[in-house]
């Protein structure tokens, strides 16, 4: 029985974990989810090309992948600092509401692919990078909360 229960050591972990994982794991889903290529109105503007030599594939690959994480890290910034702000401002529970929704919106699409095909275009990654953002919203909370 006492395997079950989480030691607070281990939960202690994860949030430190969910910290550090929480901005690499939303780029590495919004590049799963997007490909490879960097397009703009349908017009590709960086992407690999079959007669790139292999040395110059592996640079558009991590070029492609850098400039995906500044894009999706720019809006990540904007999201945080605009649910910090309501956290501060506003006398309601907005970051666990938040936090409970991302983990809410992970386990469906973990686990109900069978009952809703449609959410099966949803790579994989993205939930799994939606639990770690819901345990940091969690984090970030509870640090928020011992500052005021």
């Amino acid at each position: 029985m006492s395997e079950l229960v989480p030691k607070i050591a281990d939960i202690s972990t994860l949030k430190g974990i969910s910290m550090l994982l929480a901005l690499p794991m939303l780029c590495v889903a919004y590049t799963f989810q997007t490909g490879l290529e960097i397009n703009v109105d349908g017009s590709i503007w960086l992407g690999l090309e079959a007669d790139d030599g292999e040395k110059f594939k592996v640079f558009k690959i991590f070029m492609i992948f850098i400039l995906k994480s500044l894009w999706i890290s720019f809006f990540a910034g904007i999201f945080y600092t605009a649910i910090t702000f309501v956290h501060f401002y506003f006398e309601f529970p907005f970051l666990y509401i938040v936090s409970v929704i991302l983990i809410a919106i992970a386990l469906l699409g973990i686990f109900g692919t069978d009952k809703i095909p449609e959410i099966k275009n949803i790579d994989k990654f993205w939930y799994y990078s939606l639990i770690v953002w819901g345990v940091f919203l969690q984090t970030l909370r509870e640090k928020l909360d011992n500052i005021t």
